[in-house]
């Protein structure tokens, strides 16, 4: 599995598929998918407060091909009470996630980290428990876990919180060099 990172514009960057976290006690979303929300006129927040889309842990939406952006289809996954975001339920997530998106035959997706500097959780625990989730269900298929490709999307200041949950990552598994971090190695200090 590659895992590359974007600082770039969630909304302008070409993304086969974006998945993002959304929470049910945050309305409206915040952080990458409020932004997401707010490209698309509120239309994410429309949603929740008409109760097609309640954040519930576990719940998948996927609105195909949405204007204004440059993404073929946002995947919405439902992380429950932003109070009770842990790395397990991140990792769960993460794992969920991943089975939608090969559900969806797809190899190339981008996310967000959830919760990212609104949780009190670190950024570094954030990625490594998705790695590890998205790993954990790839690795049961070597074809798939070396053709998929993820791209993690964040903001700048990021970039080192990352570079370290994926070291730790690297460092607590046994993932043989099957996920490759490329770039985000170099800045392994």
């Amino acid at each position: 599995m590659q895992v590359i990172l974007s600082t770039e514009s969630p909304d302008l960057t070409g993304h086969k598929c974006l998945m993002l976290g959304v929470f049910s006690d945050e309305r409206p979303p915040r952080g990458i998918c409020g932004f997401i929300d707010w490209r698309l006129n509120g239309f994410i927040s429309r949603e929740m407060k008409q109760g097609r889309i309640n954040g519930d842990f576990s719940e998948k939406t996927v609105i195909p091909f949405p204007r204004r952006i440059s993404t073929e289809m946002l995947l919405l996954f439902g992380l429950g009470k932003l109070s009770e975001l842990n790395y397990e339920r991140i990792y769960t997530a993460a794992y969920q996630g991943i089975t939608a998106i090969d559900g969806m035959l797809l190899n190339k997706f981008a996310f967000d980290l959830p919760g990212e500097n609104r949780s009190g959780l670190e950024t570094a625990g954030i990625v490594e428990a998705m790695v590890r989730g998205f790993f954990d269900y790839l690795s049961s298929d070597i074809e798939k876990l070396t053709n998929m490709t993820s791209c993690i999307v964040t903001f700048p200041a990021s970039v080192p919180d990352i570079s370290t949950g994926i070291q730790r990552f690297k460092a607590a598994s046994k993932d043989m060099g099957s996920v490759d971090a490329g770039t985000l190695e170099e800045s392994f200090a």
